[in-house]
């Protein structure tokens, strides 16, 4: 028996209750009060912390894996073996555990390897989130039209060998293509559909366009990942069947700004970014007519550990904070069949937990990155709450941190990605208020160097007032963070500013950041600047 000591409860529902007392028996929760933890039972004290159930990440490809190594790339990695591969991917699911993420279905994989995957984390073999899977995806082949015998028989030998669900590639689209192209018709949909249905099963499709997802939803699809430009008409059939709509917004942002990891041509780049204004306006629409709509990361390689940032795509799409964390608990549990034990705080509910800092229904980032500690099925799987004093780490690359290491990363990424954009509120919202710029930049040219020193309120003036500021996105590498304490750390990067696709100047970037109000602020931003020679 465990008892959980709560500051805030905040419910998949959003009801909220203070000061509760969480009991857990093995992997259920047996109740959620204000009584006092009975003699005997272990007492976690997450008091200074407000609780979430387990969130749900409805589209995730775990068995993408890459190690960052020199001279590689995610994409076109030499071929390993299924059982190397289920070894190595078990870091995806460690990364996503650390957002806060639970639960995953994962739609696609190769090799039987998402079906491995399941299967050892369900007997405890292997860390990481509860698993729903669908094994290779059906998709048209490169002759004739498809045809929808064809379509059902092979859905049937992918539920046969044990997919959970069934994934359909409707259309062109992925990676850095955005093609809308439709390549699988109605009739292949609905074959694909009662037949999985017929067994019950639950069927998603994937359309980057506006056809494919208007035939997906006609043909009774569960679910529906990514479009745009989605007319009322299928908004409309979407509200009436209660069709859940995935819109994975956020994994072109990543896209975008993993271009250099994937070697993506500067000509990508453009169209990425429209598609994401495009993705973005259909889910403030299907935000408005009611559509349930359900996060999904849609995260390959070293997106793991960013699974959350889908929600602030979500709150700018319309939705309350509320319906944010709904869309990452109560609405994807339904979509999963799981609405009586996943989603919850509540009896009788697998005791999946998440403590965060802050206050979620205030600000969603809480979501994002605030999550300190993370338990799955009563097992305590992830516990940032002390920061682990002195701990330093190194990463070449975003997403290869611990929990609070990571946190950190991606609030100074963040704050690049809102400069480069000239995005000045956000920038100012980043840094804390009395923060201070030290730049040391050597001019082209010149051996001399010089030193600035400004408040942050001086240095926000003189980037407004720069008429012509230039967009820049500023990857930063060979990453170290420390962690001094949860109130307290430093990172140093490497850096190259691009300006049209070439290295223009280099240095070193180095943050301190402070917690202000749950959230980090930068407190010191210090960097030198010199020129390529």
């Amino acid at each position: 028996m465990k008892a959980i000591r709560a500051g805030r409860l905040v419910d998949g529902s959003g009801k909220v209750v203070a000061n509760a007392v969480i009991l857990i028996d093995r992997d259920r929760i047996t109740s959620v009060g204000a009584s006092a933890p009975p003699a005997g039972a272990e007492v976690i004290d997450l008091s200074r912390f407000t609780l979430v159930p387990g969130l749900i990440d409805v589209h995730t490809h775990m068995t993408y894996y890459w190690d960052g190594a020199p001279g590689t790339r995610p994409l076109g990695q030499p071929r390993r073996p299924a059982g190397v591969t289920t070894v190595l991917a078990a870091e995806n699911a460690r990364r996503t555990l650390e957002t806060g993420v639970t639960t995953i279905r994962d739609l696609g994989a190769s090799n039987e390897v998402d079906y491995a995957m399941r299967d050892l984390i369900n007997m405890g073999k292997m860390v990481g989130p509860r698993m729903f899977v669908a094994g290779q995806g059906l998709s048209a082949g490169r002759g004739g039209p498809p045809d929808p015998g064809a379509f059902r028989e092979q859905a049937e030998a992918r539920l046969a060998a044990g997919s959970d669900w069934v994934k359909i590639f409707g259309s062109r689209g992925s990676f850095q293509s955005v093609e809308t192209t439709q390549t699988v018709p109605f009739e292949a949909m609905k074959a694909v559909v009662d037949a999985a249905h017929a067994k019950g099963r639950r069927v998603a499709i994937h359309s980057y366009g506006p056809s494919g997802v208007k035939d997906a939803v006609r043909a009774g699809a569960d679910s529906v990942e990514h479009g745009i430009d989605l007319d009322d008409e299928t908004i409309a059939e979407m509200v009436k069947r209660g069709t859940v709509w995935v819109p994975t917004i956020d994994h072109n942002r990543y896209y975008v700004d993993a271009k250099d990891e994937y070697g993506f041509a500067p000509d990508t780049i453009p169209p990425l970014q429209e598609y994401i204004e495009k993705n973005l306006e259909s889910a403030k629409r299907a935000v408005r007519a009611g559509v349930k709509i359900a996060m999904g990361s849609d995260a390959v390689y070293t997106m793991f550990g960013q699974n959350t940032r889908e929600l602030g795509w979500f709150v700018r799409a319309g939705m309350t904070p509320a319906q944010a964390l709904a869309s990452a608990t109560t609405i994807p549990a339904a979509l999963l069949g799981h609405e009586k034990d996943l989603g919850a705080i509540a009896p009788g509910y697998l005791a999946d937990i998440v403590a965060v800092d802050g206050d979620p229904l205030a600000d969603v980032n809480a979501l994002i990155n605030g999550v300190r500690w993370v338990m799955k099925d009563g097992q305590v799987v992830v516990d940032g709450r002390s920061g682990g004093s002195g701990r330093s780490s190194g990463s070449g690359g975003a997403g290869r941190l611990g929990g609070l290491d990571r946190e950190v990363q991606s609030v100074v990424e963040a704050f690049l990605l809102h400069l480069g954009d000239h995005e000045w509120d956000k920038v100012a919202a980043d840094l804390a208020p009395n923060a201070m710029i030290v730049v040391t930049r050597q001019r082209p040219g010149e051996t001399d160097w010089t030193n600035s020193y400004q408040t942050r309120d001086e240095w926000l003036a003189s980037l407004r007032r720069n008429p012509n500021p230039t967009t820049f996105r500023e990857p930063i590498t060979n990453v170290q963070v420390t962690v001094d304490s949860d109130h307290l750390a430093y990172l140093r990067a490497d850096f190259q500013v691009m300006r049209d696709g070439a290295a223009q100047s280099h240095g070193v970037d180095q943050f301190t950041l402070v917690r202000e109000g749950g959230a980090w602020k930068i407190a010191i931003v210090a960097y030198t600047s010199m020129p390529l020679r």
